[in-house]
């Protein structure tokens, strides 16, 4: 069998976490696996791969390049990565299934009926509000700086109909007189204290609601840990990488052994020791 070739486009020229996790997962399988990072999309980027990651903000680039993709892609206009099919390239958002997947496990009693309220508006908060929507749940909230907080919002709205989003700039976030069953933070917080603060009041929550952060480190993650004290139901990030790294073996390795809970222990301990150099 020819060895599996992962090729990561990444604007730094260094691995994402995800690929990263896979390289030491590889090396600990003795799998043997090749890895290659690229800092622009270009064919050299498919040529030889099994399959390709590709940082989300680059989708604006890539996507009008694109002649075929899936309808989850058009639908969010977002991809983080290329898997061959049939002879040809697909774009694919594998973080839209993977965030289903946890919503689905881990939060069954959420209530839809509630507002959301998503953090950030990039193109992981896009793929994020996609899943709310598609969950049922009609009413929700984007939080972001106010320059392109608009165009975020008219783009959501364009593919997903009788769904009500909100556009919410940061700084009135603690006027909002709502009472939301989840929020979803996209945005790094370590630098963003004014914004940590405000999230942290969690006025705008339910007694019941959900907190979920996207961002794997720093370990010490303050807006759950303020989540926590507030009595909410955390969702950590953990869940999200498991169930991403569980999307991508199936489709490179689909006679893989590994368990959801073994493949959560590898992350943590990851993350433990890559943790210093953030």
């Amino acid at each position: 069998m020819s060895t599996l070739k992962i090729h990561e486009v990444c604007t730094s020229g260094t691995h994402g976490q995800l690929i990263q996790f896979l390289q030491q997962l590889s090396s600990e399988k003795g799998w043997g696996w090749e890895f290659a990072v690229f800092t622009e999309f270009s064919e050299d980027a498919l040529a030889g791969a099994s399959a390709v990651k590709v940082e989300p903000k680059l989708s604006p680039v890539i996507l009008p390049t694109m002649k075929v993709s899936t309808t989850q892609v058009r639908s969010v206009e977002v991809l983080d990565s290329f898997f061959p099919e049939d002879g040809a390239w697909y774009p694919r958002v594998l973080l839209h299934e993977a965030l289903r997947q946890v919503l689905v496990t881990q939060a069954r009693d959420l209530d839809i009926r509630a507002p959301a309220f998503v953090i950030g508006h990039n193109e992981e908060a896009r793929v994020v509000a996609s899943v709310l929507a598609l969950m049922g749940i009609g009413d929700i909230y984007l939080v972001g700086e106010r320059e392109g907080l608009w165009d975020h919002q008219q783009a959501l709205q364009r593919s997903h109909l009788g769904i009500r989003f909100h556009a919410l700039p940061t700084d009135e976030l603690t006027m909002q007189a709502v009472s939301a069953g989840i929020v979803v933070n996209t945005v790094d917080l370590s630098a963003q204290q004014a914004l940590l603060a405000d999230l942290s009041y969690f006025n705008y929550m339910n007694g019941t609601g959900y907190a979920l952060d996207l961002n794997l480190l720093p370990l010490q993650n303050l807006l759950l840990e303020e989540a926590e004290k507030a009595d909410l139901r955390v969702l950590h990030p953990v869940l999200v990488a498991e169930a991403l790294t569980l999307l991508w073996l199936q489709r490179l390795k689909p006679d893989h052994d590994l368990g959801r809970d073994e493949i959560r222990e590898s992350w943590t301990k990851f993350l433990k020791q890559n943790s210093s150099s953030v």
